[in-house]
């Protein structure tokens, strides 16, 4: 075989990887499981809670009491539905459409990522070459000038990818090991293992106490929730966004329904409650956005 069969072959195998980790991403059309709309229905159940759980208790602090096994049932609910989505996407299953099953297969075919296949697998030039606009003004994507700095945002990404110098790149440069010791670093940073822990010994499991004793506390709080959700989202775009180029991009939380807060019974008449629930899911959609700051910064540092 020769070279270029070789190299040819090596690309149509990564397209094909590729496309079988952005399919599990969220590609096919309606597939309810993948690991967007897992990502989707996980934040929206939480952020859903937070905000109906607050006006729940701006209701009863204005003297409109419900029983209080309301909050036990809503509490125990929440946490459960949570670790469930945690658990599901760090689902390690060759089955499973899940991030855990795609980082794992990135790590082990990362030999099929060399650096010029990651600057040119979509067409665009491998090697870096002065150019100049003859017409100033913006240029569409597909443009020479368009492609020459896409070449060069890639060949400088995968600089810190590689852990490679400017001055001593090769085109067969791989991703550094220690890129995905850092993903590792982010969901064991998030504690998304204790949650997996508490789910396997508390959740689906009553495991016995000598099976518990690795398990760090049975209570969870807000704050380990939010950890564990911003390190699967960080990881998730480093994925997609970073390391397999998506060159898109969308918000972390999903757009709401018109109507989705609806109107509260105050008990004496319909109170329109929309706007001061949004004004709360829209403080929660900001910090959550801010998830995505300072990912690759962070990653190639």
């Amino acid at each position: 075989m020769t070279q270029a069969n070789h190299a040819n072959k090596k690309l149509q195998k990564f397209i094909g990887k590729r496309n079988e980790w952005f399919t599990a991403y969220d590609v096919v059309q309606g597939e309810p499981n993948s690991i967007l709309r897992q990502i989707h229905g996980m934040l929206l159940t939480e952020m859903s809670y937070r905000v109906a759980i607050q006006e729940h208790r701006e209701q009863n602090a204005n003297g409109i009491s419900s029983p209080p096994i309301m909050g036990f049932l809503l509490d125990s609910g929440y946490f459960s539905s949570q670790i469930l989505a945690i658990r599901k996407l760090l689902d390690k299953g060759t089955d499973v459409l899940s991030l855990r099953r795609v980082l794992d297969d990135i790590q082990k075919n990362k030999k099929l990522i060399p650096r010029e296949i990651f600057v040119s697998f979509d067409g665009t030039p491998y090697d870096i070459v002065p150019f100049e606009l003859s017409t100033p003004g913006l240029q569409p994507m597909d443009s020479p000038f368009s492609m020459q700095m896409k070449c060069r945002m890639r060949h400088e990404r995968f600089d810190g990818l590689s852990r490679v110098s400017p001055d001593k790149r090769t085109s067969k440069d791989l991703i550094h090991d220690s890129i995905f010791e850092r993903l590792e670093a982010w969901l064991e940073e998030g504690g998304v293992e204790n949650l997996r822990k508490i789910s396997n010994k508390y959740v689906a499991h009553a495991a016995d106490a000598r099976s518990r004793a690795d398990v760090v506390g049975n209570l969870l709080a807000f704050d380990e929730i939010e950890a564990a959700q911003r390190a699967i989202i960080r990881v998730t775009q480093a994925i997609f966004d970073i390391i397999l180029s998506s060159d898109t991009y969308s918000p972390v939380v999903p757009m709401v329904p018109s109507g989705y807060f609806g109107n509260v019974w105050d008990g004496n008449s319909m109170v329109v409650s929309t706007t001061r629930m949004q004004a709360r899911w829209d403080s929660l959609e900001e910090i959550r956005n801010e998830w995505s700051k300072g990912i690759e910064e962070e990653l190639i540092a």
